[in-house]
């Protein structure tokens, strides 16, 4: 069967009108339209072979469609979906000005919307796309936790053990707590339940918000993690190990240096690079180091604090955080990462592929330590586990036409960086992975953003299963 496809280029200076759902025949696709294109030819495809191309698909935005009813619902259930939290995305942008974003959602292990607006470098003109690189500042804390479980699996670190079991005084002198000597576990760090200190002004030496400490702007480089403990090894604890979650990145360069004695080169950041690439798959990832070419990667900026203005931000160093904030992605990588987590919670995908990590061990890294949340003694359900933030077993707190939480079951974590917000939600129930990185500082509300967009495609995926029969439309 043949059916008529209307081909446009995508040039990256004009803007898109959407045509909305476009049907030939029983093959329905979403459309694109430049508003000022130089073309536009009319070519004859065959429809097995249009659906099984992704090169006839605008870069922008990208649904996998089979010629069967099943799939025609299923594809226009995501087509509503994917309108709606555009224009959310649109208006969040809006209100944040936000020069750049990508977002992408993948549905039962299909990526069903990659997108990119507005621009990766504003003073070239270069739009953001799916493949647009960024910061993505604490997600690396999660791929840190991925590493550690695996390492955990392999007998190489006791997650209960004390981290002096792998270090000596010299590398992170032991600590006190009102004069008595404390330990601290590997698990305690990766929950943030550690006591150990986060950002903090030279001037006041106290902590402050991220970005208004100097720590947060470092330019120094740290060719090792032994080099990166100099900046906290010194300082007192915070709280009392296993009692209060005091969110910390260093607590996670503290955990690169207990994972880098087990680890074959003694160099975490080499090994952590080859983990990365050769066994989580993730090619597009990479150590945020400026004086390396990477493709796609995007500029970063930040609001003039008095005119509001968008600038440039500062040179910064991010080698003493490797662990916990130092990692670029795009987001083809941040879906497939989430998925890898997704499959191995649920222990096997839909081809019947058993997961990277055992179902056990996600489980263990999606429970809330105790204590791990500022308001542990009242919920219960959400806390941080192992590298996420996580919400378990929620529908315990729901209450009547109250404030409820919008998953029962859900791991994520956020990210702050210098010139760059990001959020990653996995949803299990449904089997939703939403990612979105904007290169703006402080980009307000991308946690809510990113949960919102989910939620909109877990009632679509909803929706379409109760739809499974054509007869019923």
């Amino acid at each position: 069967m043949e059916v008529v496809v209307i081909v446009m280029p995508i040039n990256a200076g004009k803007t898109w009108k959407t045509l909305g759902w476009i049907t030939f025949g029983s093959l329905s696709t979403y459309g694109f339209l430049n508003q000022y294109p130089d073309y536009v030819s009319i070519e004859r495809k065959n429809v097995e072979s249009f659906t099984k191309s992704d090169n006839e698909l605008s870069d922008k935005v990208k649904i996998s469609r089979q010629n069967n009813s099943g799939k025609v619902i299923r594809a226009r259930s995501l087509e509503k979906a994917i309108d709606k939290s555009r224009q959310q995305l649109l208006q969040w942008k809006i209100k944040q000005t936000i020069p750049g974003y990508v977002i992408g959602v993948s549905v039962q292990g299909e990526n069903v919307w990659t997108e990119g607006q507005g621009l990766a470098d504003i003073e070239n003109k270069v739009p953001c796309h799916q493949g647009t690189v960024m910061r993505i500042a604490s997600i690396s804390k999660s791929i840190t936790g991925t590493m550690l479980a695996k390492m955990a699996e392999d007998d190489k670190i006791n997650l209960d053990g004390s981290i002096y079991d792998y270090l000596n005084d010299g590398q992170f002198p032991r600590k006190k707590w009102q004069n008595e000597t404390v330990d601290i576990t590997v698990r305690q760090l990766a929950a943030h339940v550690g006591g150990i200190r986060s950002y903090k002004t030279e001037e006041e030496k106290k902590e402050s918000a991220d970005f208004y400490s100097k720590e947060f702007y470092l330019k120094d480089s740290f060719p090792t993690v032994t080099e990166s403990l100099g900046l906290f090894k010194d300082d007192p604890l915070v709280a009392k190990p296993g009692t209060k979650f005091h969110y910390s990145t260093f607590a996670y360069t503290l955990i690169a240096a207990v994972m880098e004695t087990k680890m074959e080169s003694k160099d975490f950041a080499k090994d952590y690079e080859k983990f990365i690439r050769n066994e989580l798959g993730l090619l597009h990832t990479h150590l945020d180091r400026n004086d390396t070419i990477i493709g796609d990667r995007s500029r970063h900026y930040c609001r003039d604090g008095k005119s509001g203005e968008i600038r440039n931000v500062p040179y910064v160093d991010n080698s003493y955080k490797w662990a916990g904030g130092g990692l670029l992605s795009n987001i083809p990588d941040l879906l497939q990462y989430g998925n890898l987590m997704l499959y191995s919670y649920l222990g096997v995908d839909h081809k019947g592929r058993v997961g990277f990590l055992r179902k056990s061990t996600v489980e263990e890294m999606w429970k809330p330590l105790e204590n791990s949340s500022p308001n542990w003694q009242q919920d219960k359900s959400k806390g941080y586990g192992l590298g996420f933030s996580v919400v378990r077993d929620g529908h315990g707190n729901r209450r009547a036409y109250a404030a409820e939480p919008l998953f029962d079951n859900c791991a994520m974590h956020s990210g702050g960086a210098v010139g760059a917000t990001s959020i990653l939600v996995i949803e299990p129930e449904n089997e939703i992975v939403v990612a979105i990185i904007a290169n703006l500082q402080e980009a307000g509300q991308i946690s809510a953003m990113g949960l919102e967009i989910a939620k909109i495609f877990s009632t679509s995926a909803t929706s379409t299963a109760q739809l499974d029969d054509p007869s019923q439309l």
